[in-house]
């Protein structure tokens, strides 16, 4: 299904609040700091540890409904538990009075399957949302299921001592979860020392690289066609004529927070393409190229110095907003605010498109969606986890299955209450995997309730809904995406974790390095030619040979074990 581009907006959290006893326990004292946010739903998935490679079990049809029934059956007799979940809904705000709304829609129809849990609904701000998370869990308030939402996020939360272990339950709830996925492959990326703690997002974990640019200006001014692919030397060349056309625009905005820690342009998510230097990183700035199992500082590498020197050159030309290191203000919303033309984004699949113009209220004009590169098949960095403090993890993980194996409770949380957020076009004769479109007088922006772009972030994506577009056309990408997913290149890493529990000494020291001159090269506000020798001196003083002969040692490890 078909994202829209305002990627950080807000996180929506799960709650549900019952008379039954809540998954509430005193949580461990914090050892490590909060881990960095890292959202554009779906851009991150390539800057952690690329993992387990789709078996040939995974290519299967989205799954239907009749096949999420769990395997143990929760007791009728006993009192429902409360849990609370974690997520995005990645645009608008809702007031609580519409989120309960929602929140009833979902319980009712727990009550009806017989389910020993019921969900609570509470939304938290993208921003603040692992900070929030990690404030609560030291305070001791309640946690139970959230979204590890970024690069490296749930190894730094496992080596913090802030989830909990879920392995006990891969032959019940778990072991439901797997069956929609094809089996349990894909949970190598979420196990750390032969011990289970999340489930990652099931979604074409494939990301596509697009460059967004208003459709009348790729249309008249680029010659662009919807489908056209564009190399990074193209838009190069495309920005100059934007440029010199328009120049009272940025002409390339950049995405606060992009890399987990700094403002970036998106030049180094593209350039980790198969077509080009296919990056495998087991830490940010950590990893291998290609095929070769030596694990390397990538900062030193021609890839980053690529990422540098093509920055540089747009910051000079004026294409770059003089502050975009420290912007504020997310391409998306430049764009919409008409200040800025274009920018970088990816999503898991690929699907060139054109938005509607009267629709696309994130950009408030019809953008053109061009490819410019996928990336190795890789870990979401989506990933669902229990909090360490949850009394009742067996009933946090009974509830967590609900958004892989349940399209009633996964399509409620995207879409909302029917007959007032969504209605039934009839177009399918499926009760379970309707077409739907937004009532009339609305559209599915304008809605009470729309969470729809959180479609690859709630669990499983192949039970998503499809959505009837106002032209009256629609798209089931479904099957595509995951057949996408099983032919992209898969990184030979695939399925490894790095452990950073001897090394959290060096990697604070490293992020701080990488804070000092991260943002700054990789939008072009400092010369490569002089200030990136610095910054590899300084991440040298850090410990980053220490890191790099860490991460070889576990690799040779991992790959003598396999």
């Amino acid at each position: 299904m078909k994202r829209i581009a305002k990627i950080l907006a807000v996180l929506l959290a799960l709650v549900l609040a019952f008379s039954a006893a809540a998954c509430q326990k005193t949580a461990p004292a914090e050892t490590s700091g909060g881990a960095n946010a890292e959202t554009e739903n779906a851009d991150k998935s390539d800057d952690k540890a690329d993992t387990a490679a789709p078996s040939e079990e995974q290519k299967t049809e989205p799954a239907k409904e009749d096949d999420t029934q769990a395997d143990e059956p929760a007791d009728s007799s006993k009192e429902p538990v409360s849990v609370k979940i974690t997520y995005t809904v990645l645009v608008g705000n809702y007031p609580e009075e519409i989120v309960k709304t929602v929140e009833d829609a979902i319980n009712v129809h727990l009550e009806e399957i017989g389910a020993g849990v019921r969900y609570e609904l509470e939304l938290l701000d993208v921003g603040q949302y692992l900070t929030t998370i990690d404030m609560n869990q030291i305070s001791g308030g309640h946690v139970d299921v959230y979204l590890a939402l970024g690069t490296g996020v749930l190894a730094d939360q496992v080596a913090a001592n802030k989830v909990s272990p879920l392995t006990a339950y891969k032959d019940t709830w778990i072991k439901n979860i797997t069956e929609v996925m094809g089996g349990d492959d894909l949970l190598q990326a979420t196990t750390f020392n032969g011990e289970l703690y999340g489930i990652p997002c099931y979604k074409c974990s494939v990301l596509t690289y697009y460059w967004l640019v208003p459709t009348e200006i790729a249309e008249n001014d680029l010659g662009l066609e919807v489908g056209d692919r564009v190399t990074l030397d193209d838009i190069d060349g495309y920005l100059k004529i934007m440029h010199d056309k328009y120049p009272e625009y940025i002409t390339m905005a950049v995405r606060p927070g992009g890399d987990g820690t700094y403002n970036t342009l998106g030049l180094e998510w593209v350039l980790r393409g198969p077509r080009n230097y296919s990056i495998s990183q087991v830490m940010t700035g950590v990893g291998i190229i290609g095929d070769d199992m030596h694990v390397q500082n990538l900062y030193a590498s021609e890839y980053f110095r690529k990422v540098c020197d093509y920055a540089y050159k747009w910051n000079q030309a004026g294409y770059i907003d003089r502050d975009a290191s420290v912007q504020s203000e997310s391409a998306t919303d430049l764009v919409g605010a008409d200040r800025a033309l274009s920018y970088i984004i990816g999503y898991g699949g690929c699907d060139p498109r054109t938005t509607d113009a009267e629709t696309d209220t994130s950009h408030n004009r019809s953008m053109m969606y061009v490819p410019v590169d996928q990336n190795l098949n890789a870990p979401t960095g989506l990933d669902w986890v229990v909090s360490y403090g949850c009394e009742n993890v067996e009933a946090a993980v009974e509830a967590l299955s609900y958004l892989y194996t349940d399209p009633f409770v996964m399509n409620t949380i995207l879409y909302g209450v029917e007959g007032r957020d969504w209605v039934n076009t009839g177009l399918r004769d499926d009760p379970n995997d309707p077409i739907i479109t937004a009532p009339e007088g609305f559209n599915r922006f304008t809605v009470p309730y729309a969470g729809f772009a959180a479609s690859g972030i709630m669990g499983n994506e192949f039970i998503d809904w499809v959505y009837l577009n106002p032209d009256g056309t629609y798209e089931d990408r479904r099957a595509d995406h995951l057949e996408f997913m099983h032919e992209a290149p898969i990184s030979p890493i695939f399925g490894f974790n790095l452990d950073k529990q001897n090394i959290q000494g060096e990697v604070g020291a490293i992020a701080n390095v990488e804070a000092e001159y991260g943002a700054s090269l990789v939008t072009g506000e400092l010369d490569p030619e002089v200030y990136l020798p610095e910054f590899l001196e300084k991440l040298e003083a850090a410990g980053m040979s220490a890191v790099v002969d860490e991460a070889q040692k576990q690799l040779d490890e991992w790959l003598a074990s396999r």
